[in-house]
């Protein structure tokens, strides 16, 4: 990597760093950048903590993409 390629990596994560912790510090979502206030359980609130999705972008992200629980018994 020449020096230019490092720079730009470090502009972007350090723009990706302020912008996470600046949406948990604020309570806002960090996909749609709207208030992050409500979670329908605390597996949603603890997907917060890691992801500062709010519900509306959890629920799209997760949708689909895991088998029900039910699913297992087939």
């Amino acid at each position: 990597m020449n020096n230019h390629e490092v720079r730009l990596i470090d502009t972007l994560c350090s723009d990706l760093f302020k912008a996470r912790k600046e949406a948990a510090e604020n309570k806002i979502c960090v996909t749609c950048g709207k208030p992050a206030l409500h979670f329908k359980d605390d597996a949603s609130r603890r997907e917060w903590k890691i992801s500062l999705m709010c519900q509306v972008c959890q629920d799209e992200f997760f949708e689909g993409n895991f088998p029900e629980e039910d699913d297992e018994d087939e």
